[in-house]
């Protein structure tokens, strides 16, 4: 078993500097190998990952590319694309799509005029995960897909709203709710937590867990703490828990735990997916939650 350097750890490339003397009040009485011994109840979150990055692409969700010709007259275009409701239109020359046109750039003339060439920004592979994509388009608003060195396809904004975005963003929310019942069932010895919770938010939890306990099925009362409880409990109100998971405050773990509860909300409720959060806030909340995962991980199973 390796040992937790908690003087620094670092995590995919971020440093969580957590000096001895600077927290000496937070980890006196305990030791940090202690603290740990039930990280192997982790399920892998790596698991996870792999099997987006290796099962779900971009062509799961991408378009094939509509195209016209560069001889076209560009305002006929123009016209046929506001009629099919399209923004852009690829380019074709000598057999392949050589670049694309934006419907609001169009004027007189021809439709070569008007064209843009791909960007090595604007390309991706058809093999590209399409959780890598949704990192994209923080800076992007659409991407061209690459099969065999050619533009066949789109991926726009609207193409976000599929079925396959939805379970993976899915997944991370579900499995950082396990984890964050797993943290404070090791943080929180004999049911400590409860004093972090208010007596309604505790009863609440209780009357589930009684319904359970009826039902015959197998689980503890943290599993039945509401997810706005669980985090509260990591991001807000231990002060340890925050700096393993580089949360500055509690206004800034609150402010992570209404992201957070936002974005499974609009996924809880079949919401069309950007009416509440950004689509940009919404991937930055994403990647938020892959780092709290990356963090648990790290710390809680390499001990």
């Amino acid at each position: 078993m390796s040992t937790l350097d908690f003087n620094s750890l670092q995590f995919k490339g971020m440093e969580i500097h957590a000096t001895i003397e600077e927290n000496e009040h937070l980890i006196k009485g305990r030791g940090m190998m202690d603290y740990f011994l039930k990280a192997n109840q982790f399920s892998s979150f790596q698991s996870l990952k792999n099997l987006f990055e290796t099962s779900i692409t971009v062509n799961s969700i991408a378009e094939s590319i509509q195209f016209c010709s560069g001889d076209d007259d560009a305002l006929s275009i123009r016209e046929e694309m506001a009629r099919s409701h399209f923004d852009l239109l690829g380019v074709k020359k000598d057999g392949e799509i050589a670049g694309y046109i934006e419907r609001d750039s169009l004027s007189s003339g021809f439709v070569k005029d008007y064209m843009k060439d791909f960007t090595a920004k604007d390309l991706i592979s058809d093999s590209t995960p399409l959780i890598h994509l949704l990192y994209i388009f923080k800076a992007s608003k659409r991407v061209f897909i690459l099969e065999k060195a050619k533009v066949t396809k789109l991926v726009t904004f609207s193409d976000l709203q599929k079925a396959p975005v939805r379970m993976i963003i899915f997944g991370y929310i579900t499995l950082l709710e396990m984890k964050l019942g797993e943290i404070i069932n090791i943080h929180f010895p004999d049911q400590s937590w409860k004093k972090r919770l208010s007596p309604g938010r505790l009863q609440k939890a209780e009357e589930i867990y009684r319904v359970k306990v009826e039902k015959n099925e197998d689980l503890n009362l943290v599993e039945c703490l509401q997810i706005s409880d669980k985090l509260d409990l990591v991001f807000v109100e231990d002060e340890k828990l925050r700096i393993i998971f580089s949360v500055p405050s509690k206004s800034a773990g609150r402010t992570m735990a209404k992201e957070i509860r936002s974005l499974r909300d609009e996924l809880a409720h079949a919401n069309e997916l950007g009416n509440g959060l950004s689509w940009e806030e919404m991937i930055g909340v994403l990647e938020r939650i892959e780092n709290v995962l990356d963090i648990s991980e790290t710390v809680f199973n390499n001990v």
